[in-house]
């Protein structure tokens, strides 16, 4: 199974001019029933938007990789409860969502664990960081602050790109309440950023 993985080419031009429902829905049935194939060209459209959503959640490229691994890896065997023609972009993007939620809480369960087993190890002050990696850690640490449906959508909508239709199929609501926690997460995005960029305890000043 790990070929539709390991090894992505671009799929051949099969001159197939059927509509695009019928083409999917035949490409799911090949997929469910165990072709590797089937399901690279099925996913590989939407590999570059599960590294952002994981590489926004975990901070960390080897965990970002492996979490798209694992949302790769469900997807394939969870692909029998998708429906063709709803969206595969939503159905692929909340299940990045939460396996990287998952594997970020492990790790830092893990670094915790480290840290204190190593009392001399030292966490690098922000302020050694450059101005960019600072503005990515903090907004890092306002996802991780925000109720998890908020940061959801937060990452749904910003690094997946998805409608409100989409995020509602993904988390499994209404587009009404997609649109009105969306807005809610953004703004709580916003005003926790504020809090922590502009902080006077969080940043160094310049004259």
């Amino acid at each position: 199974m790990n070929d539709w993985v390991l090894s992505v080419s671009e799929p051949a031009d099969s001159g197939d001019n059927r509509p695009a429902l019928s083409i999917e829905h035949d490409l799911v049935t090949q997929a469910v029933r165990g072709d590797g194939r089937a399901f690279r060209d099925l996913v590989e459209p939407h590999l570059s938007m599960l590294y952002r959503i994981a590489a926004r959640a975990c901070g960390d490229q080897a965990l970002s990789e492996d979490a798209v691994q694992e949302t790769l890896t469900i997807a394939f065997t969870r692909l029998g409860q998708y429906r063709p023609g709803t969206s595969l972009k939503a159905f692929l993007a909340g299940i990045a969502v939460k396996r990287a939620r998952t594997l970020l809480r492990g790790e830092r369960h893990r670094r915790g664990y480290e840290e204190r087993s190593l009392p001399g190890a030292r966490v690098p002050d922000p302020g050694e960081l450059a101005e960019t990696e600072q503005s990515a850690r903090a907004i890092r640490a306002a996802l991780s602050a925000m109720p998890d449906k908020r940061r959801a959508v937060a990452l749904l909508r910003l690094d997946g790109g998805l409608s409100y239709a989409e995020i509602a199929v993904s988390l499994g609501t209404t587009e009404g309440s997609a649109r009105v926690l969306a807005h809610l997460a953004l703004s709580d995005l916003k005003s926790r950023l504020d809090a922590l960029l502009f902080n006077p305890s969080t940043r160094k000043h310049t004259p």
